[in-house]
């Protein structure tokens, strides 16, 4: 019950005095009276009201992104305020492979220092995506007066000067208009179209990571050809893509609204978060099926042809979300998408969304079925605990590959997981020790070859992660997993993190196996 202020009690009597006085001076008086009337009584009617209100309730800036992620997956100490944000409308033309978008960023200075520039990837740039991209404008917000802004590194950023620095701890918000052109080309295709498939992925300006260096406080790596691309913090994005509604778009997070218009083009609203990055692939082809695993929607998207596979894709990451959840906790996220996509026999994971390689829906069943594990697994070895794929490429990549394994080892038992680890990874391994292959698998991704990189940084790392496996025991070995995702999700950890993850709760020392495997290639047995 709420009870009445000391001054209403007052305020009503004398209400009730001006009507009597009305009422004795006669009804030539009315038009007076009703003046005194409305004059008394509008501010009592407006005090009541005050008195009688609820408080409202601070609104949670992160509301509008809970359809897309489980709020408990985040750690306590998450800071939303720190976190970047995208808002993003994108106009795609899948004819032309062209994209005209405005992307509207808020970013926090978590330097430690005054910074002048910002800095923007423009990965459509790299030669190995065969791409373009260009920025035709960029505002500060909400004064909205023009920031300058050149391209640096062969194209493959921008920086942005400001008109006056931004402080440390504080926060600007820019609106960045571009836009992008897709190849079309043939063979493993990652961006752009193939077999009627329009992938693009990296296609708005990407804030380059902070390092939290003030000295250097930037992320500008040059990925090599054969490596991940993108180099991000976690970032929450609202993305509003527009495209012909013949289409079928497929997007990174989850779509909370589709508007269709009367000029045959629909809009399609995504939300997601704390992701690392945002993609999207389209075909006027896709067929699509769908299931319920744990809360999580798993979707299946294919072209006709490969129908058969494309259900057995479902299924297989179904089977492949159930292990890894009992294996490693929940999946983070509310929707899980695999799409068959131009990248041939390879597979590309992104949050929520799995490109798994067309050839492996025509003839590679098996091969199909360790490629969708082995993505799926990068929704915690990324997605959730993020990996530096330019200095660290061996860490995630390694920690997906020994996942795969388990996964067959839950599913198909020892036998199938015996199999894997002697021909996807020790006799690959063999081969490249006996023909100078060999390198230390711990160097950024500049330091492989083309020739070597996957079977280093995927099978020989894989090893190592085994011996672990095998020293600790299987219940040890997943609480070593377990406290690492627990310490170190939506974050960035370094190898050293996980080694004293294994120290602390594994209870072994792993600097010999870690020497051995990781930093200088194995001896001859």
């Amino acid at each position: 019950m709420i009870k009445a202020p000391d001054w209403i009690p007052a305020a009503a009597g004398l209400w009730h005095n001006s009507i009597m006085v009305i009422i004795v001076n006669g009804i030539d008086q009315r038009q007076q009276s009703l003046k005194v009337w409305r004059w008394l009584l509008a501010p009592v009617l407006v005090l009541l009201l005050v008195a009688c209100s609820e408080p409202q309730a601070p609104t949670d800036p992160m509301e509008r992104y809970y359809p897309a992620f489980r709020a408990e997956s985040l750690p306590p100490d998450f800071d939303f305020d720190a976190t970047p944000r995208y808002d993003i409308t994108m106009r795609v033309n899948p004819e032309e492979r062209k994209v005209d978008g405005v992307a509207r960023v808020h970013f926090k200075n978590l330097s430690g220092r005054p910074l002048n520039d910002l800095y923007f990837r423009l990965y459509p740039n790299l030669p190995q995506l065969s791409g373009g991209m260009r920025l035709t404008g960029v505002t500060k917000l909400p004064e909205r007066y023009a920031a300058g802004f050149a391209f640096i590194i062969d194209n493959t950023a921008a920086r942005v000067t400001l008109t006056e620095p931004l402080p440390p701890d504080e926060s600007i918000d820019l609106e960045l208009a571009y836009e992008v052109t897709a190849p079309q080309r043939e063979g493993y295709v990652l961006f752009g179209e193939s077999e009627g498939i329009l992938s693009l992925p990296y296609s708005y300006p990407m804030l380059a990571a902070q390092t939290g260096d003030p000295t250097d406080p930037w992320r500008l790596d040059i990925p090599p050809v054969f490596g991940d691309i993108a180099i991000t913090n976690p970032a929450f994005y609202a993305v509003t893509v527009t495209v012909p509604s013949a289409i079928t778009l497929v997007g990174a997070g989850v779509e909370i609204s589709r508007t269709e218009s009367a000029l045959g083009l629909t809009d399609h609203v995504f939300v997601t978060g704390p992701v690392r990055e945002f993609g999207v692939t389209m075909s006027d082809a896709f067929e699509s099926e769908s299931l319920d695993v744990n809360g999580t929607q798993i979707n299946s998207y294919y072209l006709p042809v490969d129908a058969a596979s494309g259900r057995a894709a479902l299924t297989d990451a179904a089977g492949a979300l159930r292990a890894f959840e009992l294996l490693f906790g929940p999946y983070p996220f509310t929707d899980l998408d695999i799409v068959e996509s131009p990248t041939r026999y390879l597979g590309m994971e992104y949050p929520g969304l799995n490109y798994i390689g067309l050839d492996t829906y025509r003839g590679q069943r098996q091969t199909q079925e360790l490629l969708v594990a082995h993505e799926v697994s990068h929704q915690w070895w990324y997605g959730l605990v993020g990996s530096d794929p330019f200095r660290y490429p061996w860490l995630d990549e390694g920690l997906a590959e020994h996942s795969s394994m388990l996964y067959f080892e839950t599913v198909y038992g020892p036998r199938e997981s015996d199999r894997m680890r002697e021909l996807r990874w020790r006799i690959p391994t063999e081969w490249a020790q006996a023909n100078n292959y060999d390198e230390a698998v711990g160097q950024e991704a500049t330091g492989f070859q083309s020739e070597n990189y996957e079977i280093l940084v995927y099978a020989k790392s894989a090893l190592f992660f085994d011996e672990l496996y095998k020293q600790l025991g299987k219940e040890k070995y997943l609480s070593v997993l377990r406290a690492f995702i627990d310490r170190y999700r939506f974050k960035t950890p370094t190898p050293d993190d996980f080694l004293a993850i294994v120290q602390e709760v594994g209870g072994i020392d792993p600097q010999p196996l870690y020497e051995k495997w990781i930093l200088s290639p194995p001896p001859n047995d």
